[in-house]
């Protein structure tokens, strides 16, 4: 299995993967999916993960993993190869949002913010204003 850039095909499988782990998915379009990346088993749509850039900062976003592939470090493959993307895209401030994986991310170097020390291009995003609660978590890490 290989993490790779998605497909136009992957959308729908993408969106059911979301849902199922209760992260959002009305924003998801096929240009919206330009930086996302998957993991497809010999079955199905194993994990997704996402990138949302504005100039020279990402917010990483819409990390899922397959129940079925859950303790396999899928999740821990799917960040760093995120984050890698994010270097090839010169992004210098990896952002992200969470309700439940702040201690996850964390440990993967990522430190929390108030919300209110978030950017302007951040906080222009659809995830900051609406898609995600203000009770989030804010995290930064520099790739």
């Amino acid at each position: 299995m290989h993490i790779l850039p998605t497909r136009s095909t992957d959308e729908p499988a993408i969106k059911r993967l979301l849902k199922s782990v209760d992260l959002p998915t009305e924003d998801i379009t096929a240009k919206s999916l330009e930086h996302f990346l998957v993991l497809h088993d010999a079955e199905a749509l194993a994990g997704v993960i996402g990138l949302d850039l504005e100039s020279d900062i990402a917010l990483l976003r819409s990390l899922a993993v397959a129940e079925s592939m859950r303790g396999r470090g899928v999740g821990n493959e799917m960040v760093q190869a995120a984050e890698a993307l994010a270097v090839e895209c010169a992004v210098r401030e990896i952002y992200l949002l969470t309700t439940t994986a702040d201690k996850y991310f964390a440990a993967r170097g990522y430190k929390t913010l108030k919300r209110s020390a978030a950017p302007a291009a951040l906080r222009r995003m659809p995830q900051f204003k609406i898609l995600c609660p203000s009770s989030s978590v804010l995290m930064v890490k520099i790739p």
